[in-house]
């Protein structure tokens, strides 16, 4: 019974091609826009360079800027020029090279704040080291670099496995809170209760029709990830199992949802206002260290955090899934609390 339930729920999710947008389409969509810029290209400077007396120490200058990668060096002939540019935005940076040789002049636009600090901090490390080598100084210490292989995780490799959280859970949260709300609406849940199937039963058949759907989900966001050129080395498997355990958290939390709403609009609503301070503050599309710490300690022990932190374990890292226990023990509190909660709180009217 409860099996040919599931299949019966299936097929009304597969047939209405809304619910499958949200579900499916959706977070591919938003992966294709974060996948059309290129994200993890270093920030470059575009730097303009005057020389109020052209000589060779100018042009020694500039063959030195050239080999710096963070600056687009271009020549200006005119200061007056070349701040007129600055001021419309073409420049980053104006650098003046002065006539006596000895000095040098940056501009820099105040609205670039980021910016300015980086291209500011990198002007001031190459003078000292070019006013060092032209005197012929010697370093006192001398740093020795040694790369370590690591990692290098990319923004599309960080973003598909948040990208697929926020997947589970806006599509479990809103799809079963107006499933619920509109079978209220309709009486069907009371006209249920006449029959010899549970409500519970029929409950549960939803909720596993959703899990099953969740799997499809996942298989989906993954796939479209690698094809637009997420690199995901880790154990795939396991984030099916973890996409199962954070979407029957959002089950019940659309449940609650559902109780506490009359109409399909209300309860959309409802569940987008959960849901969307979750995705920006989760860590869906940046990490949460960018937070203030009061705040991301917080977000921290919210459903979607710990979920995204086990997917990207997994998935990123290959750490075994055990490594993110702590992680997938808070889920699976919030799995506890949210099945209590959305019993308590379910009703037929």
């Amino acid at each position: 019974m409860l099996l040919n339930l599931v299949i019966a729920n299936l097929k009304i999710i597969f047939r209405d091609r809304v619910s499958l947008f949200w579900a499916l389409a959706f977070p591919v969509m938003f992966m294709g826009v974060f996948a059309l810029f290129n994200l993890d290209r270093p920030p470059q400077v575009d730097l303009a360079v005057v020389e109020e007396a052209p000589g060779p120490l100018g042009q020694t200058l500039r063959q030195a800027l050239d080999r710096m990668e963070l600056f687009e060096t271009k020549d200006e002939s005119s200061e007056t020029a070349a701040l007129r540019k600055l001021r419309n935005g073409d420049y980053d940076v104006v650098l003046v090279l002065g006539s006596d040789g000895g000095t040098a002049r940056a501009y820099y636009n105040l609205a670039n704040v980021q910016l300015n600090e980086m291209a500011l901090s990198a002007l001031e490390r190459f003078f000292d080291e070019f006013n060092l080598q032209a005197a012929g100084v010697q370093p006192t210490v001398r740093l020795e670099q040694q790369a370590v292989s690591g990692r290098d995780i990319g923004y599309m490799d960080f973003l598909v496995p948040g990208i697929l959280g926020m997947g589970l859970m806006q599509y479990a949260i809103i799809g079963m809170a107006t499933v619920l709300v509109g079978y209220r609406a309709k009486r069907i849940l009371r006209r249920i209760q006449t029959t010899p199937l549970p409500v519970s039963r029929f409950v549960l058949a939803q909720v596993t029709a959703f899990l099953v759907l969740s799997l499809l989900q996942t298989a989906v966001i993954l796939g479209v990830g690698r094809l637009v050129g997420a690199d995901l080395p880790g154990t795939f498997y396991w984030a099916f199992p973890l996409a199962l355990l954070g979407n029957f958290v959002f089950l019940n939390m659309g449940i609650v949802v559902a109780s506490f709403t009359s109409t399909e609009p209300a309860a959309a609503g409802m569940g987008n206002a959960i849901g969307l301070p979750l995705m920006f503050l989760s860590g869906v599309f940046f990490p949460t260290d960018q937070l203030p710490p009061f705040l991301a300690k917080v977000v921290s022990y919210l459903p979607l955090a710990p979920l995204l932190e086990a997917l990207r374990a997994v998935l990123l890292h290959g750490e075994p899934v055990l490594e993110a226990w702590r992680d997938i023990l808070l889920v699976g509190a919030w799995a506890v609390a949210s099945l209590a909660l959305a019993v308590r709180a379910f009703r037929l009217e």
